[in-house]
C-alpha cells in the first residue's frame, strides 16, 4: 500500500531541493565572477605584481563558504526525499525515469562533496556540475515525473533490481562528473594555448585547474565509473534470467547499455596503452557520454523494448 502523505513529503522535498540548488548555483556563480573581478583589481592596484588579500576577496570566499553550505543543506534535503520515496512505495526509488533521475543527481551532488573534500580547489567547479544537474531535475519534475506507485509484476521481488539499478545510478553520476571535468578540460586547454607565456593571467578560466589536472581527474573518474558500469552489464543480464528467463535478448536497452561499455572501454584503453591524451581524450569520453544519454532519453521514450514500461 502506497503511503500517499509520505510520498507528498517526498515530492515537495525534491522540490525544495531544486530551489536551494539554484540558491547555490548563483552562489557558485557569483564568487567565480567576483573573485575573478578581485583578481583583476587587486593586481591592478599592486601595480602588476600579483594580487593582495582585500576585504572584497573576503567577499568573494563568502559566496563560496555560502554555495557549499547551500549544497550540504540541499543534499541532505534531496537525500531525504528520495529515501520517503523509497519508503512510501515500500521498494527501491529507482523504479522509472523520475526517480532514476532524482536518485542519481542525488548520487552527483554526494560524490561532488566528497570530491571537493578531496581537493578543495574543485570547489569552484561548483556552477558547471549544478547547471546541467540542475536542468535535469528540472525536466525530470516536469515531465517525467510519475506519482508513488508499487512496480510492475516482473520487477517485484526482485534483489537484481536493486543491485543492477543502484550500480548503474553510481556509475552514471560518474560518467556525469567525467563529462563536466572533460569540458572544462576543453575550454581550459584552449584558454592555456592562447595565454600561453604570460608571467600571469585573469578571468574566470584562471581559477580552474589546469588542463592537464582536469584530464586526469576525468580519467580517474570515467575509470571507477567504468568499473561500475562492468558490473551494471553483467548484473543487468543475471535480472534478465530472472525476470525473462534469458540472459541477453538484444533489447534495445542491452545493446545500448553494451554500446556504451564499448565506447569507454575503447576510451580507458586507448588513454591508458596508446598515450591518448589531451583534447583526444575529452572529445572520446564526452562521446560515451552522449551515447549515455542517447541511452537514457531515446531509447527509454521512443524505442519499444523490454525496458519501456520502467525507463531503466
Amino acid at each position: 500500500m502506497i503511503n500517499e502523505q509520505l510520498a507528498q513529503f517526498s515530492t515537495l522535498a525534491l522540490v525544495t531541493a531544486i530551489a536551494i540548488y539554484v540558491l547555490g548555483f548563483i552562489a557558485f556563480t557569483v564568487d567565480a565572477v567576483r573573485g575573478t573581478q578581485v583578481r583583476s583589481d587587486a593586481r591592478l592596484e599592486s601595480g602588476g605584481e600579483g594580487p593582495r588579500p582585500t576585504a572584497d576577496e573576503a567577499g568573494a570566499m563568502t559566496a563560496l563558504k555560502f554555495a557549499m553550505t547551500v549544497t550540504v543543506v540541499g543534499g541532505i534535503i534531496h537525500v531525504a526525499g528520495v529515501v520517503m520515496r523509497g519508503i512510501a512505495t515500500g521498494r527501491v526509488p529507482w523504479g522509472n525515469m523520475y526517480e532514476f533521475s532524482m536518485t542519481g543527481s542525488a548520487a552527483v551532488t554526494v560524490m561532488f562533496l566528497l570530491i571537493c573534500l578531496r581537493n578543495r580547489d574543485l570547489r569552484h567547479l561548483g556552477a558547471f556540475v549544478f547547471g546541467p544537474l540542475l536542468l535535469l531535475m528540472m525536466v525530470a519534475q516536469t515531465a517525467w515525473y510519475l506519482p508513488a506507485a508499487h512496480l510492475t509484476p516482473s520487477l517485484q521481488n526482485s534483489y537484481w533490481l536493486v543491485i543492477h539499478v543502484f550500480v548503474a545510478i553510481l556509475s552514471c553520476a560518474l560518467f556525469t562528473l567525467g563529462a563536466v571535468t572533460s569540458v572544462l578540460q576543453l575550454v581550459r586547454a584552449r584558454w592555456e594555448e592562447k595565454h600561453a607565456g604570460e608571467a600571469e593571467s585573469r578571468g574566470l578560466l584562471a581559477r580552474l585547474p589546469s588542463a592537464k589536472k582536469l584530464e586526469q581527474l576525468s580519467f580517474q573518474i570515467n575509470a571507477i565509473g567504468f568499473v561500475l558500469w562492468t558490473f551494471t552489464l553483467i548484473a543487468g543480464a543475471i535480472w534478465a534470467k530472472y525476470a525473462w528467463g534469458r540472459y541477453w535478448g538484444w533489447d534495445p536497452k542491452e545493446v545500448w547499455t553494451f554500446i556504451i561499455w564499448v565506447v569507454y572501454a575503447a576510451y580507458l584503453h586507448a588513454r591508458a596503452t596508446q598515450g591518448f591524451r589531451g583534447n583526444r581524450a575529452a572529445w572520446f569520453s564526452l562521446v560515451g557520454f552522449v551515447c549515455l544519454i542517447f541511452n537514457f532519453t531515446v531509447v527509454n521514450t521512443v524505442i519499444n523494448g523490454l525496458h519501456s514500461y520502467s525507463g531503466l
